[in-house]
């Protein structure tokens, strides 16, 4: 196994490692937009606040279309005839409002960033397999439909579909921790501002 894969295997061990240092930074540090714009700095945390929703609601939106069929057949519709990945799309969209709801630039900035560089080689990956299994009906879908961003005006949905309750359920448990991740930096916020933790540096 090279390097790539070693890297790309280990999603979960690089997100709880990132959230350990994340949260580990804002314990000794608050927004330095408090004391020069502090409406800006609260205008940061609603965007932010926004983003994680329609982040939330996407991820759960987009998982319940593939919920038991993730490989086994090609879905085309719903949130994936705007977009060919729109569970890492609402994901990006979530995790960018995580990063606002701190109230500065810098940590949303660095966190797209860091998402991009991953998850553009993690969606090539996956998509070699696709093309492996489905064979010139994903090269139709891929030549219709836009990796990442969406398109809108491709958008189509069956009457109905079949939903797996468990996967279901599993995509709503992994949805809730960008709920729970704003949440700790909102209270970690609040424990600088009533004393409970020190301000050794002030981001922006």
């Amino acid at each position: 196994m090279n390097k790539s894969h070693i890297f790309l295997g280990n999603r979960i061990v690089l997100q709880r490692t990132y959230a350990i240092a994340l949260l580990a930074t804002l314990s000794i540090s608050m927004s330095g937009w408090q004391t020069i714009a502090p409406v800006f700095e609260e205008l940061l945390a609603l965007i932010g606040w926004v983003f994680v929703g329609i982040g939330v609601m996407g991820r759960i939106w987009s998982g319940s279309y593939i919920s038991g069929s993730k490989n086994a057949k090609l879905v085309v519709d719903g949130p994936y005839s705007i977009c060919r990945n729109p569970l890492y799309f609402f994901s990006l969209l979530a995790g960018f409002g995580v990063m606002l709801v701190s109230e500065t630039l810098i940590l949303p900035i660095q966190f797209a960033a860091l998402f991009w560089i991953y998850y553009t080689q993690l969606i090539a990956r996956e998509e070699a397999v696709l093309l492996t299994l489905h064979g010139a009906a994903f090269e139709a879908y891929c030549a219709r439909v836009p990796r990442f961003w969406p398109k809108f005006s491709l958008y189509s949905e069956p009457a109905e579909y079949v939903v797996s309750a468990t996967r279901f359920r599993k995509n709503m448990a992994d949805a809730v921790w960008f709920v729970i991740g704003a949440a700790l930096i909102d209270f970690l916020e609040a424990m600088h501002d009533i004393g409970y933790l020190p301000t050794i540096m002030y981001i922006y």
